[in-house]
């Protein structure tokens, strides 16, 4: 989770939604390897990456999830907005069924190795980077407005 702080923090995304069971800001190990990005990244967790889905549905972004496999596209061929909530699986599991079959789009990172197995962080990686190529192709110097509309973030934070 650390990592995940890390490469967010690197290109300003609006949050990190954190599910289940995982290390939160606050916890040793993740505040060694976010170095300190943690406190600067909204983030919330839920229960449930279903609770998260519907959370960030209602207010008005798209879900996309990012898992490999029959029916996805590939990242860079995707057509996707900077501004769409990305999911990412667990390592072992992949993203929740409910989850996958309730997004709006399914993206795979493409592979060529014969296991086709990355990890969460890498994964993340590579997907923000195309965010961020794609916002400085846009022009986008300064981070993209978050946009969240209701309910809104900052208040949902200080629950």
């Amino acid at each position: 989770m650390g990592s995940a702080f890390r490469t967010a923090e690197a290109v300003s995304p609006c949050a990190l939604f954190l599910c289940g069971c995982c290390a939160l800001p606050g916890n040793r190990r993740l505040a060694h390897t976010a170095r300190g990005t943690q406190e600067a990244v909204l983030w919330r967790h839920f229960d449930q990456a279903s609770e998260a889905a519907g959370w960030l549905k209602a207010t008005g972004r798209r879900i996309v999830a990012v898992e490999g496999g029959r029916g996805s596209r590939t990242l860079f061929d995707a057509g996707f907005s900077v501004s769409d909530a990305f999911v990412f699986g667990n390592e072992a599991l992949g993203v929740s069924g409910d989850v996958l079959s309730g997004a709006d789009m399914v993206v795979g990172l493409p592979q060529t190795g014969r296991r086709s197995c990355m990890n969460v962080a890498s994964a993340l990686a590579v997907v923000a980077m195309e965010i961020q190529r794609m916002r400085l192709a846009a022009g986008w110097i300064l981070p993209a407005p978050c946009g969240v509309s209701s309910p809104s973030l900052e208040e949902d934070m200080e629950d």
